[in-house]
C-alpha cells in the first residue's frame, strides 16, 4: 500500500529492546514501527485492528504523537479534521494514562464542547467542526500548547517502563523516490 505520492514501500525488521528503550532519547525512535503500522487512514474498527500487535502504551504513543505533529504543524483544527483525528480517544486516554495532566485538561476543553461525541469518520469530524461557533475558537486560541515538557514527560515515563515500548518484528516504512 503507497500512503503518499512518489513514496516507496520498503519493509524493515527492526528489534527495540527494553535496554534500549531506556537509552533513547526521542519519542520518534520508539515510535517509528507503530507509526507506519497503525492504519490511521481507514474506519475506527481498522485503525483498532491494526494497531493489535502493539501493546496499549505503544498505542497511546502513536496516537499522542500524531497529536503533537498535527496541532504543532496547523493546530487542533487540523489534528481533528485530518485523518488523525482518528485517534482523538486514545490521544485523551494516553495522556491521561501517561501522567502529563496539564495537555489532558487541554484537550478535555475541546470535548467537552463537544459533549465528548467526536465522530471517529473524518468526514463527521469535518461537519462537526465547520458547524462549530466562536466559542471553539476561543477555546482553541487558549489551549494550543508547546509540547517540550510533555515529550519530556512522555520519555520519562517510557523509561520507567521500557517493557511496554518494545518491539521485535517487521514493518512497512515509505521512502521518498
Amino acid at each position: 500500500m503507497k500512503r503518499y505520492f512518489n513514496m516507496q514501500e520498503k519493509e524493515i525488521y527492526k528489534v527495540i529492546t527494553a535496554d534500549e528503550v531506556k537509552m533513547l532519547d526521542d519519542i520518534y525512535k520508539i515510535n517509528q514501527p507503530i507509526f507506519w503500522a497503525i492504519d490511521i487512514y481507514n474506519s475506527h474498527k481498522e485503525y483498532l485492528q491494526s494497531a493489535k500487535r502493539f501493546t496499549l502504551e505503544q498505542r497511546y504513543l502513536n496516537a499522542i504523537f500524531w497529536y503533537f505533529a498535527e496541532v504543532n504543524n496547523g493546530g487542533h483544527i487540523q489534528f481533528f479534521t485530518n485523518a488523525t483525528g482518528i485517534v482523538w480517544q486514545d490521544v485523551i486516554d494516553g495522556l491521561n494514562h501517561f501522567g502529563i495532566k496539564s495537555h489532558a485538561k487541554n484537550f478535555q476543553k475541546v470535548l467537552d464542547y463537544f459533549n465528548e461525541t467526536i465522530p471517529f469518520d473524518r468526514d463527521e469530524r469535518e461537519k462537526l467542526f465547520d458547524s462549530a461557533d466562536d466559542e471553539l475558537d476561543e477555546i482553541l486560541k487558549n489551549i494550543e500548547s508547546d509540547f517540550k515538557n510533555a515529550d519530556k514527560e512522555i520519555l520519562n515515563f517510557i523509561k520507567n517502563n521500557p517493557d511496554k515500548f518494545t518491539f521485535n518484528g517487521t514493518y512497512r516504512s515509505y521512502q521518498a523516490w
